[in-house]
């Protein structure tokens, strides 16, 4: 038997079929990188979102209460009840 020393179709198809083997892995890898970036802004938006949620939460809560209406009212609108005199503090 003797061994042929030219063009050989198997070396070229495995040539090619790891060529796009590695051009698919490397896609994928980049794929995968933008995606988790993706979710990790998408995270800080949701914190950020659940925290202005809670601090409004908390501000209804508030105004559900009459002392702290009556509060806001009197301290930063200036108003009175009837027979009062508003005054401000000068800064």
């Amino acid at each position: 038997m003797e061994k042929r020393r030219g063009f050989s179709w198997f070396t070229v198809l495995m040539l090619v079929v790891f060529a796009y083997f590695g051009t698919v892995l490397i896609s994928q890898q980049l794929h995968l990188s933008q995606v988790s970036e993706s979710q990790r802004i998408a995270d800080k938006k949701l914190a950020a979102a659940q925290e202005q949620n809670e601090k409004l939460r908390k501000e209804y809560e508030e105004l559900q209460n009459l002392d702290n209406i009556e509060k806001i009212a009197r301290e930063d609108l200036g108003l009175a009840k009837d027979g009062e005199l508003p005054y401000q503090v000068a800064h």
